[in-house]
């Protein structure tokens, strides 16, 4: 397993749809995963520090985690079969470990609010990462700032 972090959530220019890009904090390692609208509005509310009305979904788990005493320690986005990307959630309660299924998306946005590190499995990697140099980094790095500036959750939809 490697550990990576949120790098940028963009649209897709071509689908129009919400993309994450996780980046390998060692290297020049880029993994896109697309996700849907409601959970990158959840995950770019979370990183902007933007707080709603009313608990989201993700804001509505991390309370019942936070009642429960229950701690995440980690996710991973474990498997990649025929395009679809796999994550587990591993969390403890009183020092009893467990983990769960889930969807990429849900465990990021889950991951953003509780800080908890990502790891994506070196299968996973192989199969569907970008390498990118230094100097498209600090053009990429540019145009997501750019972007975050001039986006808000509305840009996403419902």
């Amino acid at each position: 397993m490697l550990e990576m972090t949120v790098h940028a959530v963009n649209l897709d220019a071509l689908t129009n749809q919400p993309v994450i890009i996780l980046k390998d904090a060692s290297s020049h390692r880029f993994l896109p995963i697309w996700i849907g609208q409601f959970e990158a509005t959840a995950i770019l509310m979370e990183m902007q520090g933007i707080k709603p009305p009313r608990p989201l979904t993700h804001d509505l788990l991390f309370s019942f985690l936070v009642k429960l005493s229950a701690v995440v320690d980690r996710v991973e986005i474990n498997d990649l079969k025929d395009g679809t990307f796999y994550a587990r959630i591993h969390f403890s309660q009183k020092g009893n470990p467990t983990e769960i299924d889930a969807r990429p998306s849900d465990a990021i946005a889950l991951a953003v609010r509780t800080k908890s590190p990502i790891f994506v499995d070196e299968k996973v990697i192989q199969k569907a990462s970008i390498i990118i140099n230094k100097e498209e980094e600090e053009i990429e790095i540019e145009r997501f700032k750019e972007f975050l500036e001039n986006i808000s959750p509305e840009d996403f939809g419902e």
